[in-house]
């Protein structure tokens, strides 16, 4: 396994691929894990237990987060290694299912690095693993998310049923749709966006104007 020892920007694995919901139940076959697709900002989350590094897809700077450094610096794990976090950061002031605005909030999704260690060759099962290892599977007052912090969460990984989880999810708000990914496929080196996109797809809801 490849050793992560300074940082540099690491592209996080993306969904390119889209079905449409009337697949759902062709791709519901065991093979896939499941998890919502949040309307926010695709980050990545760098830090050694010292210091923070918040980037966007682009490799830039993620700008306004306004989540205490104090809180994600708590969300390290490790002996100094780096450790990167993917994840999404809600700031686009979207509704929950109670119809209230869930903003400034980091929600997890993937690891990609742990405590020096880049986890190429890991799998997304494993990956999902390792991350209920580091942060347990704390239920909060969100069905499918995990708790961690006042303002980070993790997001559930679901086996089956993905057509009632898309009717489910998707009528709220900040949920956008469903990513569907591999349980056996390897993190491959993330230099360029375009890695790691053939083993996800994506389903989204249908909206004006929207980008994924």
């Amino acid at each position: 396994m490849p050793k992560y020892l300074t940082y540099r920007y690491v592209f996080p694995p993306r969904p390119k691929n889209a079905i449409s919901p009337d697949d759902l139940n062709f791709w519901d076959n065991g093979t896939l894990l499941c998890q919502c697709k949040l309307n926010g900002s695709n980050a990545t989350i760098y830090t050694d237990g010292k210091k923070i590094i918040v980037m966007n897809r682009h490799g830039q700077r993620l700008t306004n987060v306004r989540v205490d450094e104090s809180e994600i610096l708590n969300l390290y794990r490790g002996t100094g290694g780096w450790m990167i976090l993917n994840c999404e950061y809600l700031n686009k002031s979207k509704m929950d299912e109670t119809k209230q605005p869930f903003n400034h909030k980091f929600v997890i999704f993937d690891i990609l690095c742990y405590d020096g260690d880049y986890l190429v060759g890991k799998t997304f099962e494993e990956r999902v693993q390792l991350l209920d290892n580091l942060y347990d599977q704390r239920n909060c007052e969100k069905e499918y998310l995990f708790g961690i912090s006042e303002n980070v969460y993790r997001v559930k990984s679901y086996l089956t049923e993905f057509n009632e989880l898309y009717n489910k999810l998707t009528p709220i708000d900040m949920i956008e749709g469903l990513v569907m990914k591999r349980k056996n496929a390897r993190l491959e080196v993330g230099s360029s966006e375009m890695n790691n996109v053939k083993s996800q797809i994506k389903c989204r809801k249908p909206t004006k104007n929207y980008k994924y």
